[in-house]
């Protein structure tokens, strides 16, 4: 989304004060509820970033060495599961 203008309001929200952020918007910008925005405060301005949301596969696997992994397993990983039993395709 370009240039893109408008007014928003200030909205109680607890001891806070909050902003709608128009659905158009948010889904420009794939933002989803609970998705982190940092901010910060630049000549005048109040800017907002979507934070890169980290995928659960990556998360999953960070640490996770490729390369001590290959090189200590054998090299040929596949599993002979015997002779087709339905409709498969070789």
């Amino acid at each position: 989304m370009k240039n893109s203008r408008g007014t928003l309001t200030l909205s109680r929200w607890g001891n806070s004060l909050s902003v709608r952020i128009p659905k158009k918007i948010l889904d420009s910008f794939k933002l989803e509820n609970e998705d982190r925005l940092s901010y910060k405060v630049e000549d005048n301005k109040i800017i907002l970033t979507p934070e890169k949301k980290e995928s659960p596969l990556r998360k999953m696997f960070d640490g996770f060495d490729t390369e001590a992994y290959f090189k200590n397993e054998p090299k040929n990983k596949e599993v002979d599961w015997g002779h087709p039993q339905g409709k498969e395709l070789f």
